[in-house]
């Protein structure tokens, strides 16, 4: 019932309690596939309950070598939504995925990352094993897969110079189809394991122009940081990207204020008019606001 539930978009937080608490006397008799749509509609719908999840995570450990590819992909996903932290669960999930990584399709290699990375969980043997299964495929890897598995290794620290490659070569023949926030956490990504590629970057950032507009501050912030970390400076790009900047700054933070500001000093960029803006709005926060 919950992963009905979850799939039609429905939310009631004391019907859910209270399903929870009949399902919890009953999940030693669930099997495999129940636990995970279990714990896929809890997070899809958004539900916390750590003790109902504690107590499934119980009845699934036994069961784990049974599981399928895309099921140990779902725990795993569906762990990270809420943050979820168990240690002893997710090694014992790695020890049972590792040798059914060849069967992971694009899309569960990408989940599956996401979650490690989005859970703080690392294990490089097993990520090692990841990217091997993963290189293969990355051909068939959506745009946002692609995004989110280069912001997956950033966020991890593991730095795999031949994999990052073929992931860039299979991202450039996608990048029209990027979102601004899979471009931003892309350069970012690439910027934090200090990863250069010239003709990438050209291509990515032709790609970024022409959806500015469509970048919140966040975004904007995550890109200014990136090309400076990167020491790359596309003149006709910063000019674009201080005019679509100039329209988010009510919703800069303090660290994003300082960020720009730092890369307009880093590239050398005279632009006054911007520059009072972006003091402007400092003062705003000073003040609290």
């Amino acid at each position: 019932m919950a992963c009905a539930l979850a799939k039609l978009g429905w939310v009631d937080t004391a019907f859910m309690r209270v399903l929870l608490d009949k399902a919890s006397t009953k999940l030693s008799s669930f099997n495999v596939q129940d636990l995970a749509n279990m714990l896929w509609a809890i997070a899809k719908m958004g539900h916390k309950d750590i003790d109902f999840v504690s107590l499934l995570l119980v009845a699934a450990a036994p069961k784990l070598a049974n599981f399928k590819p895309q099921e140990l992909a779902t725990i795993a996903w569906a762990l990270a939504i809420p943050g979820h932290k168990d240690a002893a669960f997710m090694g014992a999930l790695l020890v049972v995925a590792m040798p059914k990584l060849s069967s992971f399709d694009a899309q569960t290699l990408a989940n599956t990352v996401w979650a490690l990375a989005t859970l703080g969980y690392k294990d490089a043997v097993f990520m090692g094993a990841l990217l091997v299964a993963a290189k293969s495929k990355l051909p068939s890897f959506t745009e946002q897969a692609l995004a989110i598995t280069a912001w997956a290794l950033a966020t991890l620290g593991y730095n795999d110079a031949a994999f990052i490659d073929a992931l860039l070569v299979a991202a450039k023949l996608k990048l029209n189809e990027f979102t601004a926030q899979a471009l931003a956490n892309t350069v970012w990504a690439l910027a934090t394991l200090g990863h250069k590629d010239a003709a990438f970057m050209n291509a990515l950032l032709v790609a970024a122009k022409a959806k500015l507009h469509t970048f919140d501050a966040q975004n904007l912030t995550n890109a200014v940081w990136a090309l400076a970390t990167l020491d790359y400076y596309d003149a006709a790009f910063m000019g674009a990207l201080l005019v679509a900047a100039k329209s988010k700054l009510p919703s800069f933070t303090i660290a994003a204020v300082i960020q720009m500001d730092i890369a307009m000093t880093k590239f050398n960029i005279k632009d006054a008019e911007f520059r009072r803006a972006l003091e402007a709005r400092h003062a705003q926060l000073g003040r609290g606001k």
